[in-house]
């Protein structure tokens, strides 16, 4: 099958959940256009072309007129976000793995307070006892 305009745009609007509705009106092209620019056989307008590319930056308007190279454009900052994300989950993941074992600390401290106080409770009793009885 040969690739044409709207056989890209089909692909696209699949990728992001869109439809001819929603990217005429995202995208502020005259309600109905892209379907009888669809129907009549000769593609998109320059104009509708336009308006699409500047309302989808992510959209790579090589492979989208020409069909070549890949559909998202490789956004460098976007990759650089992603970068330090990685980093920041990284860093996260040190603090928690910290934070478990110093919690895990607390708690073995917590164990050995109550077994104190547990003997401690006992060797009370014993001496009362021995007052008492």
């Amino acid at each position: 099958m040969e690739s044409t305009l709207f056989t890209r745009l089909d692909a696209f609007m699949q990728c992001k959940g869109l439809n001819d509705n929603r990217i005429t009106v995202q995208a502020k092209i005259a309600v109905g256009t892209i379907g009888k620019q669809r129907r009549s056989g000769k593609g998109l307008s320059y104009d509708s072309i336009v308006k699409i590319l500047r309302t989808y930056p992510e959209l790579n308007p090589t492979w989208f007129i020409l069909g070549e190279g890949e559909m998202f454009l490789n956004d460098k900052k976007h990759s650089n976000n992603i970068e330090e994300l990685l980093r920041t989950i990284k860093a996260q993941e040190a603090t928690i793995a910290k934070q478990e074992e110093r919690l895990n600390l607390l708690v073995n401290q917590l164990d050995y307070l109550r077994t104190q106080l547990s003997v401690n409770q006992e060797y009370l009793r014993e001496i009362l006892d021995k007052i008492n009885g």
